[in-house]
């Protein structure tokens, strides 16, 4: 069960295919059965880790992003939860990491309960 309340929900540092490469999750948020945040790491985040219903159209925002130019995005959602509707704050941020003389693109997904 997820309980929708405020803080952060969680900071996920995605490839752009969706493979969680870290993340900093609030345990709050995701169901007690849920994987703690290092267990994360290598799973698509829009097919097994994403708590809310309309991922869907989270993820066409995050693939429009992934395919632009901006170096960062910040906008509101409003994720579907079981329980309820939740209004998030969602920042994306563009950085790249060299490894091993290979440039990798990343997304870092940072998303907040809105309590405005």
């Amino acid at each position: 069960m997820t309980n929708v309340s405020t803080g952060n929900m969680g900071l996920f540092e995605l490839d752009t295919a969706g493979t969680v490469m870290y993340s900093r999750v609030n345990p709050g948020v995701y169901a007690a059965s849920a994987a703690p945040s290092s267990d994360l790491v290598g799973r698509n985040f829009f097919d097994e880790v994403a708590p809310f219903k309309n991922i869907e159209e989270f993820r066409r925002r995050f693939r429009h992003f992934a395919c632009g130019s901006d170096s960062a995005e910040k906008f509101t959602f409003t994720c579907q939860f079981e329980e309820r509707p939740a209004e998030m704050k969602v920042m994306l941020t563009r950085i790249s990491e060299r490894e091993f003389d290979e440039d990798k693109k990343l997304i870092i997904v940072d998303i907040r309960f809105n309590n405005s």
